[in-house]
């Protein structure tokens, strides 16, 4: 574990205990390049009680890096916090853009490294498909949650407030040059994020596994990253100091990001998508494993060879045929009871009265091309009505 390895995909991710100490390697070679002057994208706080900061700052100061830091990202951040972000950090004219934090900080630093290289766009620009990049600043990643995956790809998701709209971008030329997953930065996560990010994590290996572009590359790496969750999330929550337990969890999670990098997602994201634009409050892997069991009840008869493969740790004794889809879901939601999260989107302020008004923003929000295209079986109204009223 304290072997820290290079994990080449999109980008070249440091990976393992004591990562965070190439910082300093990355940041000479910018200087080789010519580049002194970053822009820093973050939140509130994580940045610091990581110790990411720690390390990161005295290298900066070190290699007299000309910066600015923008600290206003948030959890499920707007397309009004990036342009926000822009407006500040272009008074430096960045070079390079350092996003530190979890799948908010990083998704939002990749944003901003299309912006400043693009000069006169907006995130709503890109946001509404107005705008498609081909060109950004280089970007760092350093990530602090094992659950997104941003950090080793090109996807980035922000919120259009007034519309509701929740969705993601990709491109490219936003994937990070280099990326950090150094689980020693994970221990400050309060326990729930240690639950709902790795949750996240479970919810973009499953569903790669069975979009209409799985491959056996992402079914592998579903079989793997499911196997490793089941395994060490118990013993994390447990004990928020086993760093053992957080080296393979973070191992999942950059399995989770290869996976939809490679085969997007479809049912689950863009569902929660649309409750987090509505109530941003609502933590992304919270309503992505609320909405969980139903969506495997939903595609089992049309995946369930997949499914019951990659879902052995949890429920060893599935077949794949049709008539388990019931057993499936519900051995899956025992599971993840048994882990903590036991509500369902009425605990979290849903009624059966949102489910039309949810159902026109996630159809607006996803047009004719959008990931629920690629789910392995027809999404239907009624189909999304359904999994919405089954998870209240």
């Amino acid at each position: 574990m304290k072997k820290v390895v290079e994990l080449r995909c999109g980008s070249v991710d440091y990976f393992g205990i004591g990562a965070i100490n190439r910082f300093e390697g990355i940041m000479e070679q910018y200087r080789k390049r010519g580049i002194t002057r970053a822009g820093i994208v973050t939140g509130k706080n994580s940045y610091r009680l990581s110790g990411a900061w720690d390390v990161v700052k005295p290298v900066l100061d070190k290699t007299t890096m000309e910066y600015i830091h923008f600290d206003g990202i948030t959890p499920n951040p707007t397309v009004d916090q990036i342009d926000e972000a822009v407006n500040l950090l272009k008074d430096i004219e960045p070079q390079l853009i350092i996003g530190i934090g979890g799948g908010s900080a990083i998704d939002a630093s990749k944003v901003v490294a299309v912006l400043l290289k693009n000069t006169g766009k907006t995130a709503r620009d890109i946001y509404t498909g107005r705008f498609k990049p081909f060109e950004a600043l280089p970007t760092v990643s350093i990530n602090l949650t094992h659950g997104t995956g941003s950090e080793v790809d090109r996807y980035a998701v922000a919120t259009i407030p007034e519309e509701y709209d929740k969705s993601g971008a990709a491109a490219d030329c936003m994937y990070p040059e280099y990326a950090i997953d150094d689980p020693g930065l994970m221990l400050s996560l309060p326990g729930k994020e240690v639950l709902y990010t790795s949750l996240d994590a479970l919810n973009h290996l499953v569903e790669a596994a069975t979009t209409k572009l799985s491959s056996p590359y992402t079914v592998m790496l579903a079989k793997e990253g499911i196997s490793l969750i089941h395994r060490w999330l118990p013993r994390a929550l447990n004990d928020p100091a086993d760093l053992e337990a957080r080296y393979w969890l973070l191992y999942a999670s950059v399995l989770g990001g290869i996976a939809i990098d490679c085969a997007v997602v479809h049912i689950t994201h863009p569902l929660e998508h649309t409750l987090s634009a509505f109530r941003p409050e609502l933590e992304h892997g919270f309503g992505l494993t609320i909405l969980l069991p139903s969506v495997i009840r939903a595609i089992y008869p049309a995946a369930g060879r997949t499914l019951s493969e990659i879902l052995k740790p949890v429920v060893p004794n599935l077949k794949g045929t049709p008539e388990e889809a019931e057993e499936a879901a519900s051995a899956l939601k025992d599971w993840i009871g048994g882990l903590g999260v036991t509500q369902g989107l009425s605990d979290v302020g849903f009624s059966e009265d949102d489910l039309p008004e949810l159902l026109k923003y996630l159809r607006k929000s996803q047009g004719e091309s959008g990931s629920l295209s690629l789910a392995p079986l027809p999404v239907t109204d009624e189909l999304i009505i359904r999994i919405y009223r089954e998870s209240l």
